[in-house]
C-alpha cells in the first residue's frame, strides 16, 4: 500500500516572515499520479522535499499508509526520488549508478544484478549498462535516474521537474515514457513541474499552487473546465483564459465603458441576478471564440497573427480590450482586418472582480465544487 496524507502541512524557514507552504491538505490514493504545478517559488518543490524527508515539516502531519512519518529518516520512508539534474555519479557506469542504492543497503549481488537488468529491460537501457553518464544523451541519463528509482522497488515515486533540462521533442517522448512506466509499475507518483502541459497530459489529479497555498485540486478536465479562480483560469490552458472587464446590466454583460454588450446565458443570469450594476470579469478561453462571416454584436480588430501549422493565434482588440483567439489557420486573414466574433456561451465564466473567484449560483454549488477537489 502507498496512501499519502498531508494534514495542515506548513513550512516556515528561519528568518522568514511568512510561510513557504501554508495549510497544505491533500489525500493521495494508492497508484495515483499527482502533479504539483505552479509558477516558480509557489512551494511545490518544498512540498515534495517535505514528503521525501529532505525538508523538515514546520507544522502539520505527514502520514504514509496511516503512519506519521514527520521524524522518520528519508531512507526509511519507502520513497524513491528523481531529481531535475539526474544526480548521476560521473565515474560510475550505468549499471553501477543503478546498483548504488542497493549496494549501500547490502543487497546480495545476484539480487542487485537481477533488479538492475529487469529495470534496464523496462527502460531500454540494456545495451548501455557499461557506459558512463558523459557518453549518454539527456534522455538516456534521465532514464538511468528513473532506473535507479525502479530498482529500489519503492511504492512511492517523487519526481522534481525531471524533464526541464530536455529539449522540447525529447520532453514529449519522456512524458510518454513516464506515463507508460507509471501504468506498468502501479506506483503512487507525485510529480512537480511548472509546465502546465505536463500537468494536463500526465496527472490523474492536479494540485495548482500559488504563494505556498493550494488554489485548486482536481482532474485535468475539472481544472480546465471549472477553474476556481482567475489565477487557475489563466495558468491552465495554452494560451490562458481571456479576461474581459465590465459590469452586470440587467441580463447583459457590458464591456468596459459601454462600448459593447453580451447577453448572459440562462445559467449565467441565475448567477449574476444579485449583482446588477456590479463590476465583474467575463472569462472565455481562446478556443471558445469563433471568427464568423455573419454580423454579430461582438466586433474585433486583428492586431497580430501567430500561425503554427494547422492552428493560429489571432490577437484581437474587442471593446478596447485585448483578447486572443485560437482557431484553424486561415491564410486570408491579415492584420488590421475587422472581424465578427461568436462566444461559445457554454464555455464562459464570470469572476468577482474583487476576490477573483468564479461566481457560481449558490453556496451549495461552491461546497460541491470544493468537495470534488
Amino acid at each position: 500500500m502507498s496512501k499519502i496524507q498531508l494534514n495542515n502541512v506548513c513550512k516556515t524557514y528561519p528568518g522568514s516572515q511568512g510561510h513557504s507552504v501554508k495549510n497544505f491538505n491533500l489525500d493521495i490514493e494508492e497508484k495515483e499520479f499527482i502533479v504539483l504545478v505552479g509558477p516558480s517559488g509557489c512551494g511545490k518543490s518544498t512540498t515534495l522535499r517535505m514528503i521525501a524527508g529532505l525538508e523538515d515539516i514546520s507544522e502539520g502531519d505527514l502520514l504514509i499508509d496511516g503512519r506519521r512519518v514527520n521524524e522518520i529518516e528519508p531512507k526509511n520512508r519507502g520513497i524513491s526520488m528523481v531529481f531535475q539534474n539526474y544526480a548521476l555519479y560521473p565515474h560510475m557506469t550505468v549499471f553501477e549508478n543503478m546498483a548504488f542504492g542497493l549496494r549501500r543497503q547490502k543487497t546480495a549481488k545476484d539480487q542487485v544484478k537481477a533488479k538492475v537488468e529487469e529495470a534496464s529491460e523496462i527502460l531500454g537501457l540494456t545495451s548501455l549498462l557499461k557506459r558512463k553518464p558523459k557518453e549518454l544523451s539527456g534522455g538516456q541519463r534521465q532514464r538511468v535516474a528513473l532506473g535507479r528509482a525502479i530498482v529500489r522497488n519503492s511504492s512511492i515515486f517523487l519526481m522534481d521537474e525531471p524533464l526541464s533540462n530536455l529539449d522540447a521533442k525529447l520532453r514529449v517522448h519522456m512524458r510518454a515514457e513516464i506515463i507508460r512506466l507509471h501504468r506498468q509499475l502501479g506506483t503512487t507518483t507525485i510529480y512537480v513541474t511548472h509546465d502546465q502541459t505536463e500537468a494536463m497530459t500526465m496527472a490523474t489529479r492536479i494540485v495548482i499552487m500559488k504563494d505556498g497555498v493550494i488554489q485548486q485540486i482536481g482532474t485535468p478536465s475539472e481544472v480546465y473546465s471549472t477553474p476556481e479562480n482567475m489565477f487557475v483560469a489563466s495558468f491552465i490552458g495554452l494560451p490562458g483564459m481571456n479576461f474581459l472587464h465590465g459590469r452586470v446590466q440587467g441580463d447583459r454583460f457590458v464591456f468596459g465603458l459601454g462600448e459593447a454588450s453580451y447577453p448572459f446565458s440562462k445559467s449565467e443570469k441565475n448567477i449574476v441576478k444579485t449583482n446588477n450594476g456590479e463590476a465583474v470579469v467575463l472569462g472565455i478561453r481562446p478556443e471558445s471564440i469563433a471568427i464568423t462571416m455573419e454580423e454579430t454584436t461582438l466586433k474585433g480588430v486583428v492586431e497580430l497573427i501567430e500561425r503554427n501549422g494547422a492552428e493560429m493565434l489571432v490577437h484581437t482588440r474587442l471593446a478596447n480590450q485585448e483578447i486572443v483567439i485560437k482557431c484553424k489557420t486561415d491564410e486570408t486573414l491579415k492584420m488590421g482586418d475587422r472581424i465578427n466574433l461568436n462566444f461559445n456561451k457554454e464555455s464562459t465564466h464570470i469572476f468577482d472582480k474583487k476576490t477573483e473567484k468564479r461566481l457560481i449560483e449558490n453556496e451549495i454549488q461552491r461546497e460541491a465544487l470544493l468537495t470534488s477537489c
